[in-house]
């Protein structure tokens, strides 16, 4: 029998915060110029990529082969990466920006820094970046192609300290690399959450008897890191705390009762708030802008899960490939 949890609406709930960081980063509303301080983005992304810690090593381990498990990858991923590329494309058009081969190689290579912006659209904006919110992807693809190498090195060596070694040398690496955000940002940056995660995977049954002392624990580690800002806390923390909000907790559905709508909800909310952005609302009437920011962004993810992800997850598994947890966001 399946698994009930809060993988989903935990999901969605860390989309959520995600598209309010960036209201707040790229609206220019004076209102809303708190609301990366209130709502984390990086946090949520760092939750994101603890949760795919734990369920991608488990489809991987559960996978009946490579290739059934690069399909369902492939499956939950590509879709909707592509739809929201799509849409940055109909925004150029309408732009009257017909010089996109740059702009559309960068995003099909999940090379997305090569070409942020397209010329001409967005002129008036802020901040003119077509999807700001995609460079997470590549990260996550590149955690797909790392968990084979990885359950294989954990196989064939002492597997705690395999991922323990990982955990650390990220850390090391974070911190090095702490005057440079951009690049401590990228992999190996973010290796030492999804990492607790995966520890988190192979551990589940002693973090089930004991999730209760661990999420205190966690958030006792926590709250140091906030007075201290050391970031070796930080991983420590954040990943239980996701991981026991996402098992341990009462289930709660919400509108995941109707869907995983957290994947369209990040892929697709940065190109609608620069649509409002250029509209001019959040200049004259912000609130308005947020409340049709968050209506079209519900709109945009509804779309996404019943016409393009369900259909191709659901392609996937008349391929018979299991799938014993729900997918992972990317975060």
């Amino acid at each position: 029998m399946k698994r009930e949890n809060n993988f989903d609406i935990i999901r969605l709930t860390l989309a959520a915060v995600v598209v309010l960081f960036h209201v707040g980063y790229i609206s220019g509303a004076t209102i809303f110029e708190r609301f990366p301080v209130y709502f984390s983005g990086h946090l949520a992304v760092e939750g994101f990529f603890a949760i795919s810690g734990f369920l991608i090593i488990a489809s991987y381990e559960r996978s009946s082969s490579l290739k059934d498990y690069y399909i369902k990858r492939a499956a939950r991923i590509l879709p909707g990466y592509w739809l929201a590329t799509a849409l940055c494309l109909v925004i150029a058009l309408c732009y009257g920006s017909f010089h996109l081969g740059r702009f559309l190689f960068a995003n099909l290579t999940f090379a997305n820094f090569l070409a942020p912006s397209v010329p001409g659209v967005f002129p008036s904006n802020p901040d003119p970046v077509m999807n700001g919110a995609l460079w997470t992807i590549k990260i996550e693809v590149m955690f797909y192609i790392f968990v084979p190498i990885l359950v294989w090195l954990c196989r064939r060596l002492h597997r705690d300290a395999v991922l323990w070694s990982i955990v650390l040398l990220s850390i090391v690496y974070r911190v090095a690399m702490a005057r440079h955000e951009t690049l401590s940002m990228q992999l190996p940056g973010q290796l030492s959450f999804f990492m607790a995660g995966a520890l988190i995977h192979y551990h589940l049954k002693f973090f089930e008897a004991h999730g209760r002392w661990i999420a205190l624990a966690a958030a006792v580690l926590y709250m140091a890191h906030l007075a201290t800002g050391w970031f070796f806390l930080r991983p420590l923390s954040v990943a239980p705390l996701t991981l026991w909000a996402s098992l341990l907790l009462p289930v709660v559905k919400g509108p995941t009762r109707w869907g995983d709508f957290s994947y369209g909800t990040y892929v697709l909310h940065w190109p609608i708030i620069q649509i409002v952005v250029a509209l001019g609302l959040y200049h004259s009437q912000p609130w308005i802008a947020l409340a049709l920011t968050l209506v079209a962004v519900a709109v945009g993810a509804a779309f996404s899960w019943f016409v393009v992800e369900k259909p191709s997850l659901a392609l996937a598994h008349s391929r018979k490939i299991r799938t014993p947890y729900p997918a992972v966001t990317p975060s």
